[in-house]
């Protein structure tokens, strides 16, 4: 419907949400994903805490679900921990530890995802 001037023949807006919108907003779901191609995903309104552990050369993250428990495993986890505590990542890949070198791996390298369902 027109509004103001019914003889303007200008497109209405379509409704919808344009691509370059979608882009900025943050993500509803995170998709982890094993070197095996097995995935799984979680609902970020789930998330309850968080927990990171620098337990010395490699670093582990534990994110508590309403009903899963995650368990992140990898080198230079904290600037991940502060990203999920933004609650950004749309997935995380885990690497086969036997490709990975301690010594050369980036930041944010996980080699371990564990998942395990908590008693409801």
């Amino acid at each position: 419907m027109k509004e103001s001037n019914p003889a303007d023949t200008a497109p209405e807006k379509e409704m919808g949400v344009a691509s370059n919108e979608y882009t900025l907003a943050r993500p509803l779901n995170l998709c982890l994903v094993w070197p095996d191609g097995k995935r799984f995903f979680l609902s970020y309104s789930y998330l309850i805490a968080g927990e990171f552990n620098p337990e010395g050369e490699t670093n582990r993250i534990q994110l508590y679900f309403t009903t899963y428990q995650v368990s992140l495993k990898g080198y230079g986890l904290e600037a991940l921990f502060m990203a999920l505590l933004e609650q950004l990542p749309h997935q995380l890949i885990a690497i086969e530890s036997r490709y990975v070198v301690s010594e050369e791996a980036p930041d944010g390298t996980v080699i371990e995802i564990t998942v395990e369902k908590t008693g409801e």
